[in-house]
């Protein structure tokens, strides 16, 4: 049997994430020396509300966390296990993933692992797991799943914007200068992850209004309507502002013809980099 495994950067909704044969590795967020793990020790709304005053930070999941998922499946007999993770270009977590998955498969020499590396972020690299799983269920086999997962990583986009680039800028995901200028002149640039799998500006607009309308010009660009498998609004918070965002994102999918959207927040230690207000749209291409 075909097992999944995940990290949270992935941004696998809940209805994916608690299938039986799929294990969600969290990772973790550091505030002042104390570890969380992300989306489940700690609520977004606190942790917006220390990210007012102060600075936190992220790390990878120990190697049990990671060893206790791969087990876990084993011992209900999935054997062949497939691995999602964010993007090897903005975390270090894709890499430790295969250190685990090489010494599990030292112990038990009848388990397979395959890992992909999304070179995507959040529900982009989600888009890939939700694939996997729809696979799994419908009988594919391991290497064909495979295959297609790897494939489909040049065909998952997603694009977002933020209020304010302090956060970026603090994390090192955008240069010192750029942030201030930005900050200085309200652009809001439009940011996704390029080929090489690292954050990547394509457009800039003063005002969260007209960035989120860029926002979705891009999206445009990237895709079809008729060639859309899987589409996502994700956001960071709930505040009025971000609805009236989203409301116009639902406007635009929905005049394009693109129904059945995955909503979704972007797990914390995404939102740890980039703070409040954040709002994000994907799609993945069919094939």
């Amino acid at each position: 049997m075909i097992g999944l495994v995940v990290d949270s950067g992935c941004d696998l909704p809940g209805e994916y994430a608690e299938k039986e044969f799929v294990e969600v590795v969290p990772l973790k967020i550091i505030l002042d020396g104390k570890e969380y793990k992300d989306n489940e020790d700690l609520s977004t709304e606190a942790l917006l509300s220390y990210m007012e005053n102060a600075l936190p930070k992220t790390s990878l999941p120990s190697f049990d966390d990671v060893n206790s998922c791969f087990e876990s499946l084993y011992e209900r007999g999935y054997k062949e296990i497939i691995v999602v993770n964010i993007s090897s270009g903005l975390s270090g977590t894709h890499n430790f993933f295969r250190v685990v998955a090489d010494e599990f498969m030292k112990k038990h020499d009848d388990a397979k692992v395959e890992l992909i590396d999304t070179k995507n972020i959040s529900i982009g690299a989600g888009f890939i797991a939700i694939k996997s799983i729809n696979m799994i269920e419908k009988g594919a086999k391991f290497d064909d799943i495979v295959k297609a997962l790897k494939a489909s990583v040049k065909k998952s986009k997603v694009f977002f914007c933020v209020p304010t680039l302090k956060y970026l800028k603090a994390g090192g995901r955008i240069g010192k200068v750029s942030a201030t200028i930005g900050d200085i002149l309200n652009l809001k640039p439009v940011i996704t992850v390029n080929e090489d799998g690292i954050y990547h500006s394509i457009a800039k607009a003063r005002g969260m209004q007209r960035a989120i309308k860029e926002l979705y010009k891009k999206l445009k660009e990237f895709v079809d309507a008729s060639e859309v498998e899987l589409a996502a609004i994700y956001t960071s918070d709930s505040s009025e502002e971000t609805k009236k965002h989203v409301a116009f994102l639902n406007k635009s999918f929905s005049a394009d013809g693109i129904k059945d959207i995955i909503y979704g927040n972007v797990t914390q230690s995404l939102v740890c980099h980039t703070g409040v207000g954040l709002v994000g749209i994907g799609a993945l291409l069919k094939g």
